[in-house]
């Protein structure tokens, strides 16, 4: 009966015989290089059955005096002779090393599948920064930055949030020594972390879109942007706004109250965790997708050390372990993020307040959190306007269908509104949309201002 071990996969290599020892080797620098441990075996075939091989006095040693000889930085593997139950000998090697970039004869190789493949210098500089970051945080490192590129209106209002909480006993003196008091100069230089949070960014790191489907192949809106970690967030906190629905609360007979479709506190916090908490090697940005059904929030990287974000939501795990240890503690001192281990818990709480579903889930960039959002046009009494008996009040004065109360609630919300607007929002035809506005002015909702290309439509006043 055939022995089978399971196929190769990218951290096993299975080789025929020791006569492959060269290309086994390589397959140990690759697979070290991308999951830093693995198991070769020889006298196996690539799914897994063992064939057997001579396992001699001296191949054990041969074995290891090729991995000595061959993998840089050396590694202590365990190799071992088994024997299958119908007498097949084969050889198992276990290594593991976390001192990467590992050079197999002086070549940097990684693993893809079940292929070791040749390092680009991109890739290989990627795996000595990783390694770098390892010892001391990137959050932590010395910015190229001059200080003088510090934005310091940014700073100023920082100390000042700092000062009103408590977290900040002294105020704002020079940008060189708040930023010396904040433990945010290294060697008389600004740190990564003082580059990111009080220097606009070079690049972008920010981008935000809307999109028609889940399969992103259609983009109604597209935003680069630049700047600190508080402009990106307050950017993004404005787009997630103004691009998601509102509802108006009306209270007896006083002023509207405008209702979020999203609760802010939980946005806020989402978007602060994202800059937080992002692996910033990886050179990815955070990005904003706003769909008819959802708002995705992704950020590169994903939660360190196994987190389980399961673990945080239900408030089992409260542990605050960030890769820019630097940067969470900053944001700390000015409350933009709260207490440790306590914000995924309370993005929980807000988000449980509204009705809203949410999740964290693992994507090829890093971690994305969703929003889900709900159906515009289902029949739910937070589309509705209450009195302050708690009575549904028919909104705008009229029994409206589902389509009519979106299209008015639109206006609403942006003040006046094209007809191509309206066919856009509810997806139907232009005739559509002509005749669903001429029932509104026929109720007396909406009024039609302007003529031809310029027709608009805004609330009957």
């Amino acid at each position: 009966m055939t022995v089978n071990l399971g196929p190769e996969t990218e951290d096993v290599e299975h080789k025929t015989s020791t006569g492959e020892i060269k290309e086994g080797m390589q397959s140990i620098g690759s697979i070290l290089n991308k999951h830093g441990r693995g198991t070769l075996y020889f006298g196996t075939l690539d799914n897994g059955d063992v064939i057997g091989q001579q396992v001699g006095k001296s191949t054990l040693r041969d074995v290891s005096q090729a991995v000595d000889n061959d993998i840089k930085p050396t590694i202590h593997p365990t190799i071992e002779r088994l024997t299958t139950e119908d007498g097949k000998y084969y050889i198992r090697v276990e290594f593991h090393g976390n001192e990467r970039p590992y050079a197999c004869r002086g070549i940097y190789r990684t693993r893809v599948a079940d292929e070791d493949v040749v390092m680009s210098d991109d890739e290989l500089r990627q795996i000595v920064l990783y390694e770098q970051a390892r010892k001391v945080p990137w959050d932590q490192w010395e910015s190229d930055r001059p200080i003088s590129d510090v934005d310091e209106d940014e700073l100023r209002a920082f100390v000042e949030r700092g000062n009103a909480c408590g977290r900040i006993p002294e105020p704002f003196t020079t940008i060189e020594e708040t930023l010396q008091s904040l433990s945010l100069l290294r060697d008389g230089g600004l740190t990564n972390a003082a580059e990111a949070l009080f220097c606009p960014s070079r690049t972008t790191q920010l981008k935000m879109g809307i999109l028609a489907t889940h399969d992103r192949t259609e983009i109604l809106d597209l935003h680069q942007e630049s700047g600190t970690i508080f402009e990106l967030v307050r950017k993004a906190e404005h787009y997630i706004l103004v691009n998601t629905r509102r509802r108006f609360v009306i209270e007896g007979g006083g002023p509207r109250e405008e209702v979020p479709e999203l609760p802010p506190e939980a946005v806020k916090e989402v978007l602060f965790n994202a800059y937080a908490h992002r692996d910033p090697i990886s050179r990815g940005v955070v990005q904003v997708d706003i769909y008819n059904d959802a708002v995705e929030i992704t950020n590169p990287g994903w939660f360190i050390d196994g987190q389980d974000p399961a673990a945080h939501i239900s408030g089992a795990d409260k542990s605050s372990l960030s890769r820019n240890m630097l940067i969470v503690d900053t944001l700390h001192k000015s409350k933009d993020i709260e207490a440790y281990g306590t914000g995924i818990p309370r993005i929980r709480d807000a988000c449980k307040e509204a009705g809203i579903e949410f999740e964290y889930k693992r994507v090829p960039i890093g971690t994305c959190f969703i929003f889900h959002r709900k159906d515009a046009f289902a029949d739910n009494p937070e589309l509705q306007v209450r009195d302050s008996s708690g009575k549904v009040r028919e909104k705008f004065g009229q029994a409206l269908s589902k389509s009519e109360l979106a299209a008015a609630g639109y206006i609403e919300m942006n003040g006046a509104a094209s007809s191509s607007e309206i066919m856009n929002l509810l997806e139907i035809t232009d005739r559509g949309a002509q005749r669903l506005l001429k029932r509104l002015i026929e109720k007396g909702v909406v009024e039609k201002i302007g003529s031809g290309r310029s027709t608009r439509y805004r609330l009957m006043k």
